[in-house]
């Protein structure tokens, strides 16, 4: 009943401060909001396991070369699957594509070529149907789909009788086997089955990924240990291709997590920051609120109350404002959840996950209690410590309980040392954004539309068919209005798809075994260069009289080695380099006439050397680069790049009519400015510095808003003092020095904290930043600067009320 009659009264005297209980709920809807949120988050991306079945002991296998980790070639998973004693099974994937046709608009699909134990190593069970068995990853019986959970819905919809159903991809016949359950964002549109004895036989090419699971009674070192026995044995055996090849082993959730768990952290740590200063905040508000209730205090202990029962008082009220701001702080945080897919610009992984179920509600409801108890508990302990003559003193004096006065100071300090941490950090964030917006890329983005095209492999089997079709593809829209320039690429920059590979010069001796240079190659069309203006610095571009489809290094992976012999009779191949690539293997000397040999491939002569363009991101510098005429090695999948005077999003209907006119199976969905691509790349920066910029700035308006009624409150209850200090001739500017600086040793002390918690704190931040440190001496004092004088700000309003201060009226109860 006790209870009863506090919330009872606590409901009655909130309702009495209309405007402190609507700032204290706001304030606390904001902090509780933000950390449901991001705990959200954090367990989507850090806690949940993995949508596996004892998913700790799926380990993912890399090949490692010196400090780098890579793909993995054919020859090198079949030793480790047949030669290791610590896994209960190893299986290979790799990323792809297919056109899907005959289900409404033809559709481009993220495939995954698997081997056939793939779902039982990972222990994924359908809904519907079963997975792959075995032997269904050989030529001839692999023409099987598993669909995902999301392409059954999107495409089929959701039809119970898809399993056995015959679909098309790539014009071929696949038989739908199963269907699996909805998982997360790792899951690619459907799954295939691929030629597994052909990988096997592509020893040079490294595109495999490889996840092992271990057995019960192994640990991720002892298969380290057992696959690097493997690897040295692979390195005897065949030195000319694996030499240096190392084997490093990682648990599956820390391979897919990666580099995700620093920005997330600091993401929490920020809005836990912000969550502080609400609570900062509101205590405040609720000990200025106590102070004014003092001979209320004193009366209920004259009647009888114990100190026990005011404190409980006191917490009631604390929870039921606690409890409105988390009631309307987990409505902000469902907002904020839904709207995070949205944001492009978040390449967190697992972040689909994301949602508001029980844990994270468990977790909203502690965060609730624990803010009601920090912010009612140093006004109840101090309201109603034993002053009880004081207050009952009826002289009209306005005193505030002993140490009310140093715990509001005491709570402003922090908030000004909180709020200068995050806006330290932001503004680093900042300008490494700045910084990387500056870099060069090497190309121009502006008015460029980039198009993926996938040929279907059976429908265009020779190259010849694949030259054709691009050039045609290519010549249609060079014709169209408005196209400046068109061309074609099989990796086109800052989009994440690469492709090194080693290569040696002609006429310089043989690098030692696994010591080879590395080159990007890409091959790309005629035209390629003008459109994305790569500017020429040396030689000349490709044209139509360059040899065609004269490098084996596609047809030669399709053989056992050694690879087919090149027709001397045909033309020389031809290359064209990047200023990198030249500077390190001819430096000094003239490129232009060079050759060099990729693989197994004839000497290719150097005709033309370009400027550097940043491909893998503009963080990372420029790699050797090698361009091949796409009719030397013509690819099924390319990207279109097209280069247009005006908005290139007025030419996507027609460049999409020429695609149809071509082939219309070719699905065109994807198509975007080059721009977009651009910002993308830095999607990441860009929303790291947005969200602690975000959370700074709220952080340091709670803080204005404590530093604001930490002086008006002072100013209150010296107004008596203040009016005796004019009556004795005390002039304007004596007057704001007594209140300002009150405000200036507080901004001041909290300004010191802070600056020492930012040296100890934005080195979290050294990972995030580019081309600055995370003590930068120039943005700590710029922003202690600004902080301190809009801090200051702050305290000048009260300070001008108290000038305003009449002292007959201040002194007339005396």
């Amino acid at each position: 009943m006790a209870v009863i009659q506090d919330l009872r009264y606590g409901l009655r005297a909130l309702i009495r401060t209309p405007s402190v209980t609507a700032v204290a709920i706001l304030t606390l809807t904001i902090g509780i909001g933000a950390n449901t949120a991001a705990f959200s988050v954090i367990d989507a991306v850090l806690l949940r396991p993995l949508p596996f079945a004892d998913a700790a002991r799926l380990m993912r296998v890399h090949e490692r070369r010196e400090s780098d980790y890579g793909h993995v070639s054919g020859h090198e998973f079949a030793a480790w699957r047949d030669r290791n004693g610590t896994f209960d099974g190893l299986v290979a994937y790799e990323f792809g594509g297919a056109n899907l046709t005959g289900a409404g608009d033809p559709q481009a699909l993220q495939t995954l070529l698997v081997s056939a134990r793939f779902f039982d190593v990972l222990g994924m069970h359908a809904i519907m149907g079963r997975g792959f068995v075995v032997g269904e990853d050989q030529r001839g019986a692999n023409h099987v789909a598993v669909l995902s959970h999301r392409l059954w819905q999107r495409s089929f919809g959701s039809n119970p009788a898809i399993v056995g159903a015959v679909i098309r991809l790539d014009n071929e016949p696949y038989s739908v086997v199963g269907v699996m359950p909805p998982a997360s964002d790792l899951d690619p549109d459907l799954w295939v089955p691929m030629d597994l004895p052909q990988e096997l036989r592509r020893v040079g090419r490294h595109s495999l990924n490889v996840i092992g699971r271990l057995k019960p009674d192994k640990t991720p070192s002892e298969a380290r240990a057992d696959l690097a026995v493997i690897s040295r044995n692979l390195e005897r055996e065949m030195p000319d291709m694996n030499t240096g090849h190392g084997v490093e082993v990682v648990p599956l959730y820390d391979d897919i997590v990666g580099d995700a768990r620093r920005p997330v952290l600091v993401a929490f740590g920020a809005v836990a920051f912000v969550l502080l200063i609400a609570c900062a905040n509101v205590a405040h508000l609720l000990l200025t609120r106590a102070a004014a209730r003092e001979r209320e205090v004193a009366v209920r202990t004259a009647l009888g109350a114990t100190r026990g029962d005011l404190i409980r008082q006191f917490l009631v009220e604390s929870l039921l404002l606690a409890c409105a701001g988390g009631a309307l702080g987990v409505l902000l945080a469902a907002w904020i959840v839904d709207l995070l897919p949205a944001i492009k610009a978040i390449e967190i992984p697992r972040l689909a996950d994301t949602r508001i179920d029980l844990r994270v509600l468990g977790v909203s409801t502690f965060l609730t209690c624990l803010t009601g108890v920090l912010c009612g508990i140093l006004p109840a302990l101090r309201s109603t410590a034993p002053q009880l003559q004081t207050r009952l003193n009826d002289g009209g004096r306005q005193q505030s309980p002993p140490g009310v006065g140093r715990l509001a100071s005491a709570l402003v300090v922090s908030e000004v040392a909180l709020a200068l941490m995050l806006l330290i950090g932001a503004s680093l964030l900042t300008q490494s954004l700045i910084r990387l917006v500056r870099v060069e890329p090497g190309f121009t983005a502006r008015d460029v539309l980039v198009i993926p095209v996938a040929l279907p492999g059976q429908r265009y089997p020779q190259p010849q068919q694949r030259i054709a079709a691009f050039e045609d593809l290519i010549g249609r829209i060079r014709a169209l209005p408005g196209v400046r320039a068109a061309g074609a690429t099989t990796h086109l920059p800052l989009a994440g798809a690469d492709n090194r590979t080693a290569y040696s010069i002609v006429g310089s001796p043989p690098p030692p075994a696994g010591q080879a240079p590395v080159a990007s190659i890409h091959e790309v069309s005629a035209d390629y260069f003008t459109a994305m203006k790569i500017p020429l610095v040396r030689g000349r571009f490709f044209s139509a009289n360059d040899a065609r489809v004269a490098l084996p290094l596609i047809r030669w992976f399709e053989q056992q080695p050694p690879p087919p012999r090149y027709d001397e009779s045909q033309p020389l191949p031809v290359a064209v380099v990047s200023e990198t690539m030249a500077r390190q293997s001819w430096p000094g000397q003239d490129p232009i006439g060079r050759q060099v040999q990729i693989l197994f491939s004839p000497p290719i002569t150097v005709v033309g050397v370009v400027g550097d363009v940043r491909h893998r991101g503009l963080r990372l510098a420029a790699p050797a680069e090698i361009y091949l005429p796409h009719v030397q090695e013509p690819q099924w999948l390319m990207t279109l790049v097209v280069s247009i005077a005006g908005d290139p999003a007025g030419l996507a209907a027609a460049v999409r009519e020429q695609i149809r006119s071509v082939d219309r199976d070719l699905p065109v969905a994807q198509m975007q400015p080059m721009e977009d691509v651009l910002r993308d790349s830095i999607g990441g920066q860009r929303f790291d510095a947005f969200l602690l910029g975000t959370i700074g700035v709220v952080g340091v308006a709670l803080a204005l808003l404590g530093i604001y009624g930490v002086m008006s409150y002072s100013v209150a209850r010296r107004t008596r003092e203040i009016g005796i200090r004019t009556a004795l001739g005390a002039r304007t500017r004596d007057v704001l020095a007594l209140v300002l600086g009150r405000a200036m040793n507080l901004t001041a002390l909290g300004l010191a904290l802070g600056l020492a918690g930012s040296f100890a704190l934005t080195r979290l931040l050294e990972t995030l930043l580019f081309e600055i440190t995370p003590t930068d001496v120039m943005t700590f004092t710029v922003v202690s600067m600004l902080l301190g004088a809009v801090a200051l700000g702050a305290g000048y309003l009260p300070a001008r009320r108290a000038l305003r201060v009449d002292p007959s009226v201040a002194l007339r109860p005396e």
